[in-house]
């Protein structure tokens, strides 16, 4: 397994960590907004729905990251690496049916980002989560 000694190559992990739980929480925040605002015209679906309630729960395991962080638990940081992982792999089932649906090419290079952006989180907080003696799982 890969392990990350720093985040982005000069900033120290837990801080870096820190950072990353605040940006996936905006990032939730946002996403979550555009998509109950926008999703099915102001009127989310059943899956709109799901989606909706998994940012929340995923906003909830950012929090907990956050507070790992600044107790040096890795107790608290599971929550969020498992729920990540989830988030990655639900990432690369919306890529694949995109792409079987042929969806609008700008769409598809915007889950790539994303999908390459999460990876890079979950490895750096898997990293921090490693260093303070977590149970390696991978």
């Amino acid at each position: 397994m890969i392990y990350l000694q720093s985040c982005c190559c000069c900033v120290d992990l837990r801080i870096g960590t820190i950072v990353i739980g605040v940006l996936h929480i905006i990032a939730d925040i946002l996403g979550g907004t555009f998509i109950a605002l926008f999703g099915e015209s102001g009127i989310p679906d059943l899956g709109h729905t799901l989606f909706i309630i998994f940012m929340m729960l995923h906003i909830l395991s950012c929090v907990f990251l956050i507070i790992g962080c600044f107790r040096l638990k890795s107790s608290w940081m599971l929550f969020y690496i498992i729920m990540t992982m989830i988030k990655i792999l639900a990432m690369i089932i919306l890529i694949i049916s995109d792409v079987i649906l042929v969806i609008w090419y700008w769409v598809l290079v915007t889950y790539a980002l994303m999908f390459f952006l999460c990876l890079y989180f979950w490895l750096v907080s898997y990293s921090f989560y490693a260093a303070l003696g977590g149970a390696l799982f991978i």
